[in-house]
């Protein structure tokens, strides 16, 4: 295998992929990025066995074939050869000749054979979507996947298609986000699966606003196909919890306040909080919301801002972090924080928009 490249677009492929090499497997080829060279195209494979991601990009093909190259170090020397391009010739089976202007390289290589297959989904009829209403369905829920493995049936996105309508649901069992969309998706299609956080986190890095994904459905694995990517992961085997129920449904109080304003102060709020204190008490009364913060050994925090609200006084408390991380994804002027009492599950939404039913937040209080 010989080919020549750009040292930019080599470059551009490579941080595509590399993200999901990990770099203490205890398989060596998983260290290895797959290079495959034909009809003047490159192709790049990286895999964890979990999530595998392929890019491809245009080259001189002066000698078809494969070779794998450490992620690691490849990744290390190419922003630093000049901006010229880059020839990679295979000799022997397992050394790679890199040249660069007046730059030569050795860079060990295995055996293209070892690297794992990545499935092809040839026979599956892709669900088109556009990319814009992906991008923007992941960027509001994922934050609440589960990192704990122990629950490994939340550590992925529940992403389910039906009547015409999709929707993506995240929690970790103390906060859950939802998000729903109609506009753009086709009728017809039923699909529930449930999407590793990995996966989701790196479609999240590589999508745009423009065009079209191609969404790839079987029994036991899900694929990505955009522009010149395709990201393939097996899919979660698990029962998701029913979201629906989740939803409080007979909450009769709600505070309408200004989002920016209350997302600054429970910004603040966190400045005062530790690992083991890690709590805001939110006062309500007529008009106006109190935040209140105490922490033992680090000090109090207390801070007034003016709510619409003109129900009974209430008292109820949260982790902060939960409550910020929902308003950072709330694109309204206005939030609504919908309660019940101090015991329930607090709901955080949109105020004000055209869809604000589309994303709905629930976060379980602190015991005050």
């Amino acid at each position: 295998m010989k080919i020549s490249i750009a040292r930019q677009d080599l470059q551009d492929a490579v941080n595509k992929v590399k993200s999901v090499v990990s770099s203490k497997s205890a398989l060596p080829i998983l260290s290895h990025i797959l290079m495959e060279a034909s009809d003047n195209t490159l192709k790049l494979s990286a895999t964890d066995l979990k999530v595998s991601i392929e890019s491809t990009v245009d080259c001189d093909v002066a000698e078809s074939g494969s070779m794998t190259i450490s992620s690691q170090r490849l990744s290390s020397i190419i922003p630093e050869l000049p901006d010229e391009n880059v020839v990679l010739e295979l000799q022997d089976g397992s050394i790679v000749n890199l040249t660069c202007g007046k730059i030569h390289t050795k860079l060990y290589s295995m055996s293209p054979d070892e690297f794992p297959p990545v499935r092809n989904f040839d026979d599956i009829e892709p669900l088109v979507l556009p990319k814009k209403i992906l991008a923007d369905i992941f960027n509001k829920t994922s934050f609440a996947i589960c990192t704990d493995q122990a629950r490994y049936n939340l550590t992925g996105l529940l992403l389910e298609i039906k009547n015409g309508t999709l929707t993506a649901v995240a929690t970790d069992g103390r906060r859950m986000s939802l998000y729903s969309q109609k506009e753009g998706i086709v009728g017809g299609v039923d699909i529930k699966v449930i999407i590793p956080g990995k996966m989701i986190h790196e479609l999240e890095r590589l999508l745009d606003d423009e065009g079209d994904v191609d969404v790839l459905i079987t029994e036991n694995q899900a694929g990505f196909q955009f522009d010149s990517i395709r990201l393939v992961t097996a899919l979660i085997e698990g029962t998701f919890p029913n979201y629906e129920m989740v939803v409080p449904q007979k909450h009769d109080k709600e505070a309408i306040i200004n989002t920016k304003q209350f997302m600054e102060a429970m910004r603040r709020t966190r400045t005062m909080t530790n690992d083991k204190f890690n709590s805001v008490r939110i006062e309500l009364t007529s008009g106006q919301m109190k935040l209140l913060v105490t922490t033992p050994e680090v000090g109090e925090y207390t801070e007034e801002l003016s709510v619409e609200y003109d129900g009974d006084d209430l008292e109820i408390a949260f982790n902060p972090d939960f409550v910020y991380d929902v308003l950072r994804h709330i694109d309204t002027e206005a939030t609504g924080l919908v309660l019940k009492d101090a015991m329930s599950p607090g709901i955080i939404k949109p105020s004000g928009g055209d869809h604000d039913d589309n994303y709905t937040n629930v976060v379980m209080p602190i015991r005050i």
